[in-house]
């Protein structure tokens, strides 16, 4: 009676272990990492977003996050489980939550880190080779000829009460050049903030790490997939949702990042609440977009993006806004 019982939990191991399947022309799939963390893909290049699985290490028994003057190293065995690709890591800031463990990563995969001067230089503290190294201070537009990226200036979160710069915790200002890993915790400071719009696979994916954005920067763009900062932060920020909506011509889906309280397994009801409360402001905002809330390492694949002539968003006072799929 036992070997059909085995046979079933070997066949059970397997499909949980399988690869997801290859994706049609003009698919996209996005794998939530964590915090503000993404693996995006088209089948052909593998574009990672601030990866921090390390993150989950706190959640261990026993486990505690480092005080600002201790050592911060990150999980090699967390990034060798969950982290088996990758082409591109684009990083918005230099906070450890977001540039921890991109240096291991490109170092394991061989990857190309982009970010600013801060970004790469905590990358070269973990021996990233200067080739791995694209920096950039926001503005630039590049061709990949798989994908492009433009690089959007942006502006950090409303930490303290908006006392951000002020706040005298240290984590605003740039990362020097020759740091050497181990790095403590305090070494991982903003160094500024970018956002992206990434073009791949015939879709553009608005890229945020924050929960803050300068408008003007996003106003015009026509991403059909929007990666929005979305914890209680940005109830710091006037008329965040309705205002990010409205410039980014109401993309067509809309995902929170950097809303999973640090990876979290119990998160408290108050982090719920506002998790339910910015899916309320999407739809109030743009109604016509579809929200979907990710799950840690579980596949979201996206179909082709339909052909469209006119990309422009008419929406008339009081009626319900024209969305372009």
């Amino acid at each position: 009676m036992r070997f059909p019982i085995l046979l079933a939990a070997l066949a059970l191991a397997l499909t949980a272990a399988a690869p997801p399947p290859a994706l049609k022309p003009g698919e996209i799939r996005l794998t939530y990492l964590g915090n503000a963390g993404w693996e995006i893909t088209d089948g052909k290049k593998t574009i990672l977003v601030d990866p921090f699985v390390t993150q989950f290490a706190r959640w261990a028994p026993g486990a505690k996050t480092p005080t600002p003057d201790e050592l911060y190293a990150p999980d090699l065995a967390l990034i060798e489980k969950h982290i088996p690709r990758a082409d591109y890591i684009l990083v918005t800031h230099g906070h450890s939550d977001h540039a921890l463990d991109a240096g291991t990563v490109a170092n394991k995969t061989g990857a190309t880190i982009i970010g600013r001067e801060t970004t790469a230089n905590l990358a070269r503290a973990y021996a990233v080779p200067e080739k791995q190294l694209i920096t950039v201070i926001g503005g630039e537009d590049y061709d990949f000829e798989d994908f492009s990226l433009k690089v959007i200036p942006s502006i950090h979160s409303a930490l303290d009460d908006k006392h951000y710069f002020n706040n005298g915790r240290g984590i605003t200002g740039n990362a020097p050049s020759g740091l050497k890993a181990p790095l403590l915790r305090k070494d991982f400071v903003e160094g500024g903030s970018v956002a992206y719009l990434l073009r791949l696979g015939g879709h553009e994916v608005l890229i945020m790490g924050s929960m803050n954005f300068i408008e003007r920067e996003m106003a015009g763009l026509h991403p059909d997939i929007a990666l929005v900062g979305s914890n209680s932060q940005r109830l710091e920020i006037h008329q965040f949702t309705p205002r990010l909506m409205r410039a980014l011509n109401y993309p067509a889906v809309v995902l929170p990042t950097h809303a999973d309280a640090y990876g979290n397994p119990k998160p408290s009801e108050a982090i719920t609440s506002d998790q339910n409360r910015f899916a309320a402001e999407v739809k109030a905002a743009s109604p016509g977009s579809q929200f979907i809330r990710p799950t840690w390492f579980e596949p979201i694949t996206l179909p082709a993006r339909p052909a469209y002539a006119d990309r422009s968003a008419i929406n008339p006072a009081g009626i319900s806004p024209l969305v372009p799929a």
